[in-house]
């Protein structure tokens, strides 16, 4: 009752942070007890203004035994025991449980629950300090001082303050503004102090830590306890790993295309440039709310599409060539998308082009497929055979027709591909390039079933092991259908329009 009243002694006090400090046990308890208390006091209006205490005002505490204290410590010391907590890193002493420090500001089918309390968070929702772990989906967060941070699940996190938090497990991307600077992300392996920057941090469970800098600088402190060591200065482009059996910081090259940095899908040139030439279907794996639906961004048409995750519980958006981009697991995973059957791609003349990013090459990889549950096919843009080679199959009751280009697509990077069909003739085209053409000789095309993306629709009904060819496995950025034969001049000059990386 002393305690949840704020009137303990200052000795129960010290000695009750030595237990804490002692025991990593009863910081926990302590942790489940503040917010379980928070909520209840929250939802029946009875949350007091805590006064905290100063640890510096008062002397040091004697020595105590774990075992005599421990009832104590699950009661929970509400007010000093908090500050002291969190101090073992300077980090900033005015927390109170259930402060609201940041608002939630854009939700993607994220599963985001605070720690005892069973809370819903929607997009506006208020965050408050505390425990926090996101099972699913993409969470958005905007810190008062207009920090913001974009949480990909699954990730486990605490929130301190309105300049510090804690990520226990996952991977998280910051933007700090002026404001901001001095927000401070600790890990199981060291503190990063940003000093006005971009950066990303992904903890791998108690293995290693990752601090990668895209714009600015930050400092990067390993948890040793030499403090003469010093920390790891990264500046724009740099990165560092810090494994923790050794806490010794290791040089790494910096990867700008693992983390998702942003929500928002630019409007650069290329976008408008492809709406200009008026595409049946526009996909540009814009990061959607939903976490499932690809936003057809052509000019009059809805021909949405809709994600199939398949064996992955990992959200289907990744950085992509331009903005975000959509991810494809490969047969292990058997994720894809299925567009709107109201997509009609015309038999006479039709153009399909995209930016592609290869993590392996599966056999038979479906970019573009009309196959359906039945197995029937008129045409297949993807891989074809065991080694990465782009082509493009079409096929009629009477013949198939198909197109290849020679070199296979390099890995982990980025290609613009595109396919055209004339009335006499295949054109394959790689980078703005033509790379390869085939005469139709009389062919006559059939007309195309739905499409699907990254993959071919799955029966449930079939042993899933007859069921992993086709997929994808990389990423898929800007794909449009056009119902016309675009140029080799219109082709050159998307490609030349797309930004450098």
């Amino acid at each position: 009752m002393e305690i949840t009243e704020g009137e303990l002694s200052s000795e129960q006090s010290h000695r009750l942070a030595e237990v804490i400090r002692q025991h990593p046990e009863a910081k926990q308890q302590y942790l489940e007890y503040c917010q379980i208390h928070t909520m209840l006091a929250w939802e029946h209006g009875l949350l007091v203004d805590l006064q905290l205490l100063d640890p510096s005002d008062t002397p040091a505490p004697p020595s105590v035994s774990f075992g005599s204290w421990k009832p104590l410590a699950v009661a929970a010391a509400l007010v000093l025991a908090g500050v002291i907590l969190w101090s073992p890193w300077d980090a900033p002493s005015k927390m109170k449980p259930g402060e609201t420090v940041a608002s939630l500001t854009r939700s993607v089918a994220a599963s985001l629950e605070l720690s005892g309390a069973s809370s819903e968070f929607n997009t506006g929702s208020p965050v408050r300090i505390g425990s926090y772990q996101l099972d699913e989906g993409i969470a958005q967060i905007t810190f008062e001082s207009g920090v913001e941070v974009v949480i990909e699940s699954p990730a486990s996190f605490e929130i301190h303050g309105p300049e510090f938090m804690i990520l226990n497990e996952g991977r998280l991307a910051a933007n700090v503004t002026p404001e901001g600077v001095g927000f401070t992300v600790e890990t199981p392996d060291a503190e990063v102090v940003d000093y006005g920057t971009e950066f990303a941090i992904e903890v791998v469970g108690q293995r290693s830590t990752e601090v990668h800098v895209f714009k600015g600088e930050v400092e990067v402190q390993p948890k040793q306890q030499d403090t003469a060591i010093a920390p790891v200065r990264l500046v724009t482009n740099q990165a560092t790993r810090i494994d923790h059996s050794t806490l010794i910081p290791l040089g790494i090259s910096v990867d700008d295309q693992r983390f998702l940095r942003s929500l928002d899908e630019p409007e650069p040139t290329y976008s408008g440039q492809v709406r200009e030439l008026l595409p049946l279907a526009y996909y540009r794996m814009g990061v959607m709310d939903d976490g499932h639906t690809l936003k057809d961004a052509a000019r009059g048409h809805g021909n949405t599409a809709s994600v199939v995750k398949g064996d992955t519980r990992r959200q289907p958006f990744a950085p992509g060539r331009i903005g975000s981009s959509l991810r494809l697991g490969g047969p292990k995973a058997g994720g894809y998308a299925h567009i709107s059957s109201a997509l009609e791609l015309p038999t006479t003349e039709f153009t399909i082009m995209s930016w592609i990013r290869t993590q392996t090459l599966p056999r038979k990889a479906v970019l573009v497929s009309d196959m359906n549950l039945s197995g029937e096919e008129t045409l297949r843009f993807g891989f074809v055979g065991d080694h990465g080679h782009l082509g493009l199959t079409i096929a009629n009751a009477m013949r198939t027709l198909q197109i290849v280009d020679s070199s296979p697509l390099p890995l982990e990077d980025w290609t613009h591909v595109a396919v055209v069909k004339t009335t006499e003739e295949l054109r394959l085209y790689r980078n703005g390039a033509l790379v390869s053409s085939q005469s139709l000789n009389g062919f006559q095309a059939q007309s195309h079933n739905p499409l699907s993306i990254g993959g071919i629709p799955k029966d449930s009904g079939v042993k899933k092991r007859r069921q992993r060819s086709g997929f994808w496995h990389g990423r898929i950025d800007e794909l449009a259908f056009f119902g016309s034969a675009l140029t080799s001049e219109q082709i050159e000059n998307l490609f030349q329009l797309t930004p450098s990386i």
